[in-house]
This record gives C-alpha cells, sequence and structure tokens, in this order.
C-alpha cells in the first residue's frame, strides 16, 4: 500500500509541475481591450457552465473514496455507492465544441481536453464498477485478485488524468474569463449608477 501512495504522490507532483510550466497558457487574441461585449458575454456563459460541468463530473471526494476503497480491499458492501452526477447535455455539447469567440488554439486545446476528460471519467466509473463486481464474488480467484489489482493501478492513473485535464482547462479559460470581465465590469458599474 505504501508503495502504491508513493506512485500516487510521485505522478501527482510530476503531472502537477507540467500543469504550472506555463506551456499551456493561452496565447488568445482576445485581450480586454479588443473583445466586444458580446464576445465577452460569450466567454463568460463558457467559463460558467465549464464551472458547471467541471464540477458536475469530476467529483474530487469520490474520486479519494474510490481510490482509499480500493486501496484497503475492503469488504464489497462498505464500498462507496457513487452518485454520479448528470449533466445535461446541452451543457457537455457548449463545452465540447467552444464558439468562435475564442482563437484556434484555444477552441482546439478545449475540445481536446474535454475529450480526454469525458472518456476519463467514464472510464473511471466503469472501471469501479468492473472492481466492485469483482469484490462481490464470493469465491474471489487468484486470476481476479490480478484483474482487481490492475483496475486499482488504472484508477489511479486515470484520477491523475482527470485532474490534469481540470487543470489545464482551467489555465486556459481563467484568463480570457479575466479579460471578460474587465470588459463587463465598466457595463455592470454604469448600470447600477
Amino acid at each position: 500500500m505504501k508503495k502504491n501512495l508513493l506512485l500516487y504522490g510521485v505522478f501527482l507532483c510530476a503531472l502537477s509541475m507540467s500543469s504550472c510550466s506555463g506551456s499551456s497558457k493561452s496565447g488568445s487574441v482576445m485581450d480586454d481591450k479588443g473583445m466586444s461585449v458580446e464576445v465577452a458575454g460569450e466567454v463568460i456563459r463558457y467559463y460558467d457552465t465549464s464551472l458547471k460541468v467541471l464540477n458536475g463530473l469530476v467529483n474530487e471526494d469520490e474520486i479519494k473514496a474510490v481510490l482509499g476503497y480500493m486501496d484497503y480491499n475492503v469488504a464489497p458492501e462498505s464500498l462507496p455507492a457513487l452518485s454520479q452526477q448528470v449533466v445535461t447535455s446541452q451543457d457537455t455539447l457548449l463545452v465540447a465544441n467552444p464558439g468562435d469567440y475564442f482563437n484556434e488554439e484555444d477552441r482546439q486545446n478545449l475540445k481536446e481536453n474535454y475529450g480526454r476528460l469525458f472518456r476519463s471519467i467514464s472510464a473511471f466509473y466503469k472501471n469501479y464498477r468492473t472492481y466492485r463486481l469483482y469484490m462481490q464474488e464470493q469465491s474471489y480467484r487468484k486470476d481476479q485478485y490480478a484483474l482487481a489489482d490492475k483496475i486499482r493501478k488504472e484508477e489511479y492513473l486515470l484520477s491523475i488524468a482527470l485532474s490534469e485535464y481540470k487543470q489545464v482547462i482551467f489555465d486556459i479559460l481563467t484568463p480570457l474569463a479575466e479579460g471578460a470581465r474587465t470588459v463587463l465590469t465598466p457595463l455592470e458599474n454604469s448600470v447600477k449608477s
């Protein structure tokens, strides 16, 4: 178990450092000076929808619970029941297909990272269901133990990937949303006056 936790920690550190290296910073054509009010509104709408989708699909508490239970090989009745949150198809479609209000590079990066995130979260929950089936069987054979161990290792890697994709998406969107808020702030202040 200590070996698994150490491996998990090393992967998290390596991936965290690679995501913080600045290579995924947005080189957006849209700065707050050249962004129209309509574009700023669309960027904020996309950003807010992204937050909703990311928080709805990637529940860190559930992911930690699954990894913790898998690491300790607990009894089947104490395995966590996951409540994979439902996100509307309109929201997932919006975030998977960013509009022309982003430059081509940002659009492509968002599409790729959301695609990877959707595939990874699906694989994570599918693996967990398979793991539960192995744990619930009365005759827990040696080959099933090997398969369960393989699933456990894959779940660790998927959890790291999910965290990485989420961070890359935030790294792309945060400067754009800040620029959009700068454009919209003078409008909000004039409406309040």
